[in-house]
């Protein structure tokens, strides 16, 4: 306990808590940590707020659990302030430290007697341990006692390892016949102990399909639960797994491998089911999870054939929609077989594919133009399928028909990236530019993201062959497409790498400024036509044709990239042009009322008035202005500290222009104004850098 209550040197403490500012808080603590202390601390979740004599505050925190919280002063000037609290954070900074402190201050400035913390106090002993649980009673008597013990504590407290010893020594010092009376006595009132010995004898007398049944029973009554939590009140009904998996335990240990195996492809179906429906953050899918490693050693051990054990494993694999597989199942994947087992797997899941292609077909057949998502689902299942079928065909040494089943899904399922990859892992491009082609135009109406995909790749090969003009050709798409300032960059250092940096940087340059692109699609008789410009300098490579109609549909009126313009000006430092583009951008568009639109003047304003506050002092000073009046509109605690922020960011500057009273005007003026909102007081005064005790005593 010396550690956790050391003496300040002052003769009374109080003196060091009244002299805390804000700032001081938030260097300790940091803003966010702060501002939700202090909230804890309005809505009445710190209880039993008491002081030692030498000024180590001590209290309860209500918070998802009870934490015990203490805080004291040093006379450390780089660490002021710690703390300690049973919360997960721990150490110093946390909320539920804020909170006490702020507690602590406010009975101050009510001029409140503070109560005198007791060295009995159990919260004490709570703070001195390294245990984490959080929750913890006043009253509660802990079986372990953790290291730091208070000096001339004589309640003589043992810790579970002493316990430990003690019932070990209890238990050998017995004679078999009172062991065996202790024991039945048990069985008599312990369920789970009666279990254990009613298995026990079970397996000894061979009856391995009693437990089969019990364990089935056992798990249809677990995945027959509704799985839920309530992340706000902690409740809920999380199934346990717990006794299913001591079973399958229990069989596998007595060589009963065939029988895991078949009961945990079960296991394994419903269990997912029971996933897909649960309504918790992955609790139920954890518990299903803790099978997992048992039932793949069982299929590892069994006697299933080698192929059919691989089967398995890739079955749980294709089924797991919810990550709980995980490496369970390497147990049997990385085992050693022949090719011939490959092979066989291989074969299997060929014809898997070919039965799959049959049932779309007829699905085509039924619901002709029907764009549903269930064709999306099972062309994932086949590209699933088809991996593995790659996979197998490789270590059955049959390599050479992977490029056959590649072509075959790319049109059956629009996988053409896969096999785009492929081929240019093989250095087959022209094959690989071929299919690359087909494949945008295939994908580009319905799956944008695969052609799009597919481009790149294009890009990529044309890098490797060095043929940069159509490396700048893409690079052009994507930034008319998304203009930004790395676009820009990298359009310009394509173009440089193809000879056409000039005209290229103009064009652009001009498209930024007017919206007008020298590379469009245009509507023409009903259907969208590329125009070029005879300036533009850059090929167009047929493949990007497709992608250009297909983004025709979205386009809007051509208007000015000022966001983009304003972006290149603060990042080479130009702050006349910064302002020269902010203002156009304001004279064009219309403000939102939130000062916060999407792309707007709102969403750019605090960049640019930051990057003019040198140059232009007094317009850098508008746009924070601005900003204050929009946020002061807004009754909420974010808002308020978006003031703060503005503020505190126009200190600085109107002390560099000898304008430092006007600051402190403003913020009176706000004050006044303002002064039926005790949040946005409380956040105003943090600015001022006084302490914290003085404010309030000044506002009461």
């Amino acid at each position: 306990m010396a550690s956790t209550r050391r003496r300040n040197s002052t003769s009374d403490p109080s003196l060091k808590w009244a002299s805390l500012a804000w700032d001081d808080l938030e260097t300790w603590a940091g803003g966010r940590s702060v501002a939700r202390g202090r909230t804890y601390q309005r809505q009445g979740r710190v209880k039993n707020l008491a002081a030692s004599k030498d000024g180590r505050l001590l209290a309860t925190v209500i918070g998802g659990s009870r934490y015990a919280v203490s805080v004291w002063m040093t006379d450390d000037k780089d660490n002021p302030i710690e703390s300690k609290c049973t919360c997960p954070v721990g150490y110093d900074g946390c909320k539920h430290a804020v909170a006490v402190v702020a507690d602590y201050l406010d009975q101050l400035g009510r001029n409140e007697d503070v109560p005198v913390a007791q060295e009995d106090d159990p919260r004490w002993d709570k703070l001195s341990g390294d245990d984490r649980d959080g929750e913890f009673d006043d009253d509660e008597v802990d079986e372990e006692t953790l290291d730091a013990t208070p000096a001339g504590d004589k309640r003589g407290r043992q810790t579970r390892d002493d316990w430990d010893e003690k019932i070990k020594r209890h238990i050998f010092a017995k004679s078999r016949e009172d062991l065996a009376d202790l024991v039945w006595s048990l069985t008599q009132r312990f369920v789970e102990l009666r279990d254990e010995f009613r298995e026990r004898i079970a397996l000894g007398e061979g009856d391995v399909d009693r437990l089969i049944a019990q364990a089935r029973k056992e798990l249809h009554r677990i995945t027959s639960q509704e799985a839920w939590r309530n992340n706000w009140t902690g409740e809920g009904n999380i199934p346990d797994y717990g006794k299913l998996l001591h079973r399958l335990e229990r069989l596998v240990e007595l060589g009963h491998a065939d029988a895991v195996a078949r009961l945990g492809a079960e296991i394994i179906e419903r269990g997912m089911e029971q996933v897909g429906r649960s309504h918790d953050e992955g609790d139920t899918a954890m518990e299903l999870a803790r099978c997992l490693p048992v039932i793949f050693e069982a299929v590892a051990r069994s006697s299933l054939t080698p192929a059919q054990k691989l089967l398995v494993a890739i079955d749980a694999r294709l089924a797991d929609g919810y990550d709980v597989i995980g490496d369970a199942a390497d147990v049997v994947l990385d085992g050693k077989y022949e090719p011939s087992d490959w092979s066989a797997v291989a074969d299997d899941l060929t014809r898997r594919l070919s039965s799959a292609a049959g049932k779309r077909h007829e699905s085509d057949d039924d619901d002709e133009g029907d764009d549903s998502g269930d064709d999306y689902s099972r062309d994932y299942q086949r590209d699933q399928i088809s991996g593995w079928l790659s996979d197998a065909l490789v270590k059955a040494g049959r390599g050479d028909e992977v490029l056959a089943v590649y072509e075959k899904e790319a049109r059956a399922t629009g996988s053409y990236e896969r096999l785009v990859k492929f081929l240019i892992e093989r250095k087959r491009y022209d094959d690989a530019a071929r299919w690359a082609t087909e494949g945008i135009a295939k994908t580009a109406g319905k799956l944008p993201g695969i052609a799009s995909n597919l481009a790149d790749q294009l890009c990529e090969l044309a890098r490797t062959r060095e043929q940069w003009d159509l490396v700048a050709a893409h690079a052009a798409y994507h930034f008319f497409e998304r203009p930004s300032r790395e676009g820009f960059g990298q359009l310009l250092a394509a173009a440089d790498r193809a000879g056409r940096k000039g005209p290229v940087r103009r064009l652009a340059r001009h498209f930024l400024e007017t919206g007008i692109s020298p590379v469009q699609a245009v509507a023409s008789k009903g259907e969208a036509k590329i125009q070029i410009s005879r300036d533009w300098p850059l090929p167009m490579p047929e493949h990007l044709v497709p992608l250009l109609r297909s983004e025709y549909q979205i386009r809007q009126t051509p208007a000015p990239h000022f966001d983009v313009l304003i972006d290149m000006a603060i990042a080479d430092k130009r702050p006349d042009d910064v302002l020269r583009w902010y203002d156009k951008m304001c004279a064009e568009r219309k403000p939102s009322p939130y000062g916060n639109a999407w792309n707007g003047p709102g969403a750019h304003a605090d960049r640019v008035a930051e990057a003019i506050a040198k140059s232009h002092p007094e317009r850098s000073l508008e746009v924070y202005r601005q900003r204050v009046e929009q946020n002061l509109t807004r009754a909420s605690v974010g808002a308020y500290e978006t003031v703060a922020s503005y503020l505190r960011k126009m200190r600085p500057i109107m002390t560099s222009i000898d304008r430092v009273q006007e600051w402190k005007q403003l913020v009176a003026d706000i004050q006044v104004r303002y002064r039926n909102r005790p949040r946005l007081m409380e956040i105003l005064e943090r600015l001022e850098r006084k302490p914290i005790l003085a404010m309030r005593k000044a506002r009461r």
